[in-house]
């Protein structure tokens, strides 16, 4: 069964080393994103610390799988952005 990493980066890089064995990179893609939110759970404030949440997935050999994006957008930075 390959092994899959979950790398985290919320300002600071986070680099996973154990990983976790799974079926497939599409298991693993769905992982990531439990895995996001049981970080946001624990820690909400993480998105506007630093302008959001990365959680880029790569496999055994380092290969790019997928990545979870979180960020946090308030009506007022919308407005800005749309005008």
């Amino acid at each position: 069964m390959p092994r899959y990493f979950f790398h985290t980066s919320d300002g600071s890089r986070d680099q996973d080393d154990v990983g976790v064995e799974l079926n497939d990179a599409a298991t693993a893609r769905r992982e990531a994103i439990r895995y996001g939110g049981s970080l946001l759970h624990d820690n909400p404030e993480i998105v506007d610390a630093h302008g959001g949440l990365r959680i880029e997935v790569v496999d055994e050999s380092g290969v790019f799988c997928a990545a979870v994006l979180i960020q946090a957008v308030d009506a007022d930075q919308a407005r800005g952005r749309a005008a």
